[in-house]
């Protein structure tokens, strides 16, 4: 009679052995580290900046201190000119994030290689027997997705002439262009900030048309994919684009109701100043 043996618990405790060495090595490599710097700035009711570290990937505001704070209108970040700024009043803690130093990394990355691989040998010496034959795949360990976009509480956002920028036809559908028409405060002007310089208005993403990267490209309204042309910088009261560093600008510097909104070199005129 064949006797059908169940698999030796220790080959499974061989493969978690494994598993265990390989996700932790993952983690303890020096792309997974960083470290973060907090720093305060506070305005006295006028604009005030800092220079920010050269190796900073991103700003977060970790504590309101004083004031009304509400990002890319009373306070920001470009990461182009190394600058984090405040305005009308608002003052934070706010937390710089930065790579960790390579030495550093490295040593961290040594020191938690060789633990990990003293208690792995010890392990896999435990669950050693004959059997040869390797354990069956498994599914990987990987990090958490990024958290969704938290958009800030949306407004309108004033241009020349007292005209508000505007999502044609009161209708925000994919494809529609944007224009400034009178202020009314409906949905289709009311626009937010996301955490990554999205421009956000009805779900939508504000967009440069095919990507264009010429003066008097379109802006419309299109799904939310996190490209380049898609992000954006609020400074001064003006509008640049992360991709090419151009303005958000009225067409022709006409003020009148359906003019068109492009991207233009910025000049630093009334119509490409924004108010919000």
């Amino acid at each position: 009679m064949k006797l059908d043996v169940p698999a030796s618990p220790r080959r499974h405790r061989r493969w978690s052995a494994a598993a265990a060495l390989a996700a932790l090595l993952w983690w303890s490599t020096p792309s997974a580290l960083a470290q973060d710097q907090t720093v305060e700035l506070r305005s006295g009711g006028g604009y005030v900046s800092q220079t920010l570290p050269n190796d900073v990937t991103e700003v977060e505001m970790l504590e309101q201190v004083q004031g009304r704070c509400r990002f890319n209108r009373t306070w920001g970040y470009d990461l182009t000119n190394r600058e984090l700024w405040a305005d009308g009043g608002c003052g934070g803690k706010f937390k710089l994030t930065r790579p960790e130093k390579a030495e550093d990394s490295s040593s961290n990355s040594k020191a938690a290689i060789a633990a990990v691989a003293a208690i792995a040998g010890i392990m896999l010496l435990s669950s050693h027997n004959r059997d040869r034959e390797p354990p069956p795949p498994g599914p990987g360990t990987y990090p958490p997705p990024p958290p969704p976009v938290q958009p800030q509480p949306g407004g309108v956002i004033r241009g020349m002439g007292g005209f508000c920028l505007d999502v044609e036809g009161g209708q925000v559908r994919p494809g529609v262009r944007l224009t400034t028409w009178k202020c009314h405060g409906r949905a289709n002007q009311q626009f937010s900030w996301g955490r990554y310089g999205e421009l956000m208005v009805g779900g939508l993403c504000v967009d440069i048309e095919g990507g264009n990267r010429a003066d008097g490209a379109r802006l419309i309204a299109w799904p939310c994919a996190g490209s380049p042309n898609q992000r954006w910088r609020a400074w001064r009261n003006q509008i640049t684009s992360q991709m090419h560093g151009k303005c958000v600008d009225m067409a022709d510097g006409q003020a009148r109701p359906g003019q068109a909104v492009v991207v233009w070199t910025c000049h630093g005129r009334e119509n490409q100043r924004w108010w919000w």
